[in-house]
């Protein structure tokens, strides 16, 4: 058995990333196997309820810290009477600085970027537990992990980060911060493998292991269906959290344009997730689900015809899969789903940021359903592949190699 620490980062209470839920499963999958397992995020976060319902990792929530602020700045008032300052400066000096990260945790995304990441940097260390392994699952994890982790330190990688500094708090600075995690001597896990060698075209020279992720098919199951409409068509997409390299609107286009060139089909768009355009936008308005838990997002998979998926880049995303695992064709972008789509066999590949190329894509499996079946049918058997079992497994097996080469 290992102690494993996994720091990720700040978690919501309802809403979660792929990435999250990824590292989530693996968590519970290691601790089911035996491993003591800790999942520690790097700021103060509540018990998500996403959480396995019989979870056997051990969790550090934090929901406690307004009383923590409260407590500090009393203990200063109370030192304050009690000791001469004079004489005792250094008590003062650590009851400020329990009292400022305290106040600091209560809101931390209220602070310049620069203390927000130092206050990151505190919480973890303050939190840390002795361990076997200490693994990071973001850039954002790895300097903590790599100053105040124990044992072996290693980093499960979960997509090239570095093409993400814009949507971050550090903006260049967390472009930096990306790339230089790829040099901080961790042991370095890829979820994909594009993005391993991106990694090893970054590092040239750099051991990456590869772990590919995995889908429930505990919700994520189905056949093709046997008729194929072509006078009413459902397309299903997930919006993509108002990041613009998700493609939204470039399928808002290709939408259009598939619209305008098939007049005698009746093209739906369904979409789960928040979205970079609002449902009537004027380009190609879309029936909104919402946020869908894994249980109603495989329904809806399996009331729709087609996944539509565009973005400019992933690395092992799980909604194509997922979708083929319930019975549909996919059409998808890469690169980033090289592990699971193949152009003409399991998938439709079309380019990213190319509307013409993905209203392409929709056209064909729109009109022939020939190909549409064979497309559901091949991608429906790949899918089965990808089990938490063997993807828990494969980690397992890295873990213990790293800990056996110590």
């Amino acid at each position: 058995m290992a102690v494993i620490n996994i720091v990720l980062s700040e978690l919501e209470k309802k809403k979660f990333g792929g990435g999250q839920w990824c590292v989530i499963q693996y968590a519970q999958g290691l601790a089911e196997r035996g491993h003591d397992v800790m999942i520690l995020p790097m700021l103060p976060s509540p018990l998500p309820e996403w959480f396995p319902k019989e979870r056997r990792f051990s969790y550090l929530a934090n929901d406690d810290v307004t009383m923590n602020a409260v407590q500090s700045l009393c203990n200063i008032i109370l030192r304050l009477f009690k000791y001469p300052f004079k004489k005792n400066k250094w008590l003062f000096k650590e009851a400020i600085h329990s009292a400022l990260l305290n106040v600091g945790y209560l809101k931390p995304g209220l602070f310049p970027f620069e203390m927000w990441r130092a206050l990151s940097l505190a919480y973890v260390r303050q939190h840390m537990r002795p361990a076997d392994v200490t693994i990071a699952t973001s850039f954002e994890t790895a300097l903590p992990v790599a100053l105040y982790g124990s044992g072996k330190k290693m980093y499960f990688m979960q997509h090239f980060e570095p093409y993400f500094y814009k949507e971050k708090r550090g903006g260049e600075v967390s472009r930096k911060e990306a790339l230089a995690s790829y040099r901080l001597g961790l042991h370095m896990i890829a979820n994909s493998s594009w993005l391993k060698g991106m990694v090893q075209k970054e590092v040239p020279g750099v051991k990456v292991d590869l772990c590919l992720n995995a889908i429930n098919h505990e919700y994520f199951y189905g056949e093709p269906k046997v008729d194929c409409r072509t006078d009413e068509v459902v397309l299903i997409s997930y919006g993509g959290r108002n990041v613009e390299w998700k493609g939204f609107r470039e399928m808002a286009e290709a939408v259009r344009i598939a619209r305008e060139q098939l007049p005698k089909t009746k093209l739906r768009w369904q979409v789960y997730g928040d979205a970079d355009l609002p449902p009537d936008n004027p380009i190609a308005p879309y029936e909104h689900l919402g946020f869908l838990q894994p249980k109603a997002l495989g329904d809806a998979y399996r009331r729709a015809d087609i996944l539509l998926s565009a973005s400019w880049y992933e690395s092992f995303p799980l909604f194509p899969l997922e979708a083929m695992a319930c019975g549909l064709p996919v059409i998808t972008t890469q690169p980033g789903t090289e592990d699971f789509a193949k152009d003409g066999e399991t998938a439709i590949i079309v380019e990213p940021k190319n509307p013409a190329s993905i209203a392409q894509g929709i056209i064909r499996l729109t009109t022939d359903c020939e190909l549409r079946m064979k497309i559901a049918r091949q991608g429906c058997q790949v899918s089965r592949r990808f089990t938490w079992e063997n993807s828990v497994r494969t980690m397992e097996q890295i873990i213990l190699n790293a800990l056996h080469a110590l």
